[in-house]
């Protein structure tokens, strides 16, 4: 993959923090376009502690979703947050690792069909995965827990 900035990037790249994630398109009107401000949210709730976490967007369609539109994209929301994209090999792949779905959205994009924030340990495993629609405050609630015990 690559980041927001251009730079080469992989999911390893996170170990040592907590990972929120979800999979979208920029141009996405549906259940992913909660995500953002619920990653907003999360940030301000948890202040300082919101430094052990790594707020990350994947999107999934390398054209629509190029490093330079991620980052404008992402800093309406908040600079820090991480964009990354991919290829679209090897995102099928990665997509099969979080037992995603693609498909081509009429505009001919890569798609997912998940509407999900997932959250990674600091070794990058799969804790908890959040369907749309839970309340941020049980997120944070997760996060928090999570923070704790790590």
């Amino acid at each position: 993959m690559v980041d927001q900035d251009g730079r080469p990037a992989r999911l390893s790249d996170f170990r040592g923090r907590l990972v929120l994630i979800f999979f979208a398109n920029i141009q996405c009107e549906s259940s992913c376009v909660n995500a953002l401000p619920q990653f907003q949210a999360i940030r301000r709730a948890l202040g300082a502690r919101s430094e052990d976490l790594a707020f990350v967007m994947v999107g999934t369609d390398r054209a629509a979703d190029a490093p330079a539109a991620l980052k404008r994209h992402l800093s309406r929301y908040d600079p820090t947050f991480i964009g990354l994209t991919a290829d679209r090999s090897d995102m099928r792949q990665l997509a099969l690792r979080f037992g995603i779905h693609m498909y081509e959205n009429r505009a001919g994009e890569l798609a997912p069909h998940a509407p999900f924030i997932y959250l990674l340990d600091r070794q990058g495993r799969l804790l908890y995965f959040v369907q749309d629609g839970v309340a941020t405050s049980e997120i944070i609630s997760i996060v928090e827990r999570m923070l704790d015990e790590s």
